[in-house]
């Protein structure tokens, strides 16, 4: 492969083998809804491209790319201070000149442990194992996503108030070991949450990863980050419907991705 498509072909094995950071992490929001012991969270995700960002961080042109993807992120405490951790996916991704990927992607399965604080604030460890599905390294649109991940991560979460309104920061740092070729990397993610209304929430999030250098065969290092702008609006007791926009703002060797998604929170 060479020129426009090869540029686009490491692009890709470095932003496939990290999909699920375009998702939901498990956000908790209000104090009032750390009472519940549980939460589901099914998230829509569309996203193209036909823009990437080269070794220099210019924006260049790539082969025609698009993903539809399908996050469940199951929660459960099973303890004060401890909660398991349960996320399979499912996607679907078109690369121009390639074959297309359709089927069950990671499942993430882990656990976080709260070791400080209390519902207004806290510090946790969380540590997932990431088990690949369909697995093809013969398919273009799975560079990079082949093989088991171990994410090993640290959150922080802190309530806030603005006069009668409330909100919260969640903030989190992880090192992400990736079997197989591809580098490890680190990653950086930042929620900012505004309740200006009881049953409605504004969030804005800055996800940002970066490749411990380069790994094998074709994958050079990188990095990328994202945002995320959403809405959340609470239709009943323990449901809510969430619709945003995503783009990624800059990067190297990596997408620029433009996209919408959507979901459904379930507290229990």
């Amino acid at each position: 492969m060479t020129g426009k498509f090869s540029a686009y072909a490491i692009a890709l094995a470095c932003v496939t083998g990290a999909a699920p950071a375009l998702a939901q992490e498990g956000i908790v929001t209000d104090a009032d809804r750390q009472a519940d012991r549980g939460q589901v969270i099914a998230t829509f995700y569309y996203s193209n491209s036909t823009k990437g960002y080269d070794t220099d961080g210019n924006t260049i042109d790539i082969a025609d790319y698009e993903k539809v993807e399908l996050f469940l992120l199951a929660e459960y405490a099973i303890a004060p201070d401890f909660t398991l951790l349960f996320k399979p996916s499912f996607r679907s991704v078109s690369v121009e000149g390639g074959d297309d990927d359709r089927g069950l992607g990671y499942t993430d399965i882990g656990g976080r442990y709260r070791f400080a604080g209390d519902q207004d604030g806290w510090l946790a460890a969380e540590a997932t194992v990431r088990i690949p599905g369909v697995s093809r390294d013969d398919n273009l649109a799975q560079v990079g996503s082949t093989d088991a991940e171990y994410d090993l991560r640290l959150r922080g979460f802190r309530n806030l108030t603005f006069g009668s309104d409330t909100g919260f920061v969640d903030a989190q740092a992880s090192y992400r070991l990736r079997a197989g070729d591809p580098p490890n990397e680190f990653h950086a993610d930042l929620t900012l949450g505004y309740r200006p209304d009881p049953d409605f929430l504004l969030m804005a999030q800055s996800l940002n990863t970066i490749s411990d250098g380069a790994g094998r065969g074709i994958f050079d290092e990188y990095r990328y980050h994202n945002v995320q702008l959403s809405g959340v609006y609470t239709v009943a007791p323990a449901v809510a419907l969430q619709l945003g926009v995503m783009g990624t703002l800059g990067g190297e060797n990596a997408l620029r991705e433009r996209g919408m998604f959507g979901g459904v929170w379930v507290s229990f």
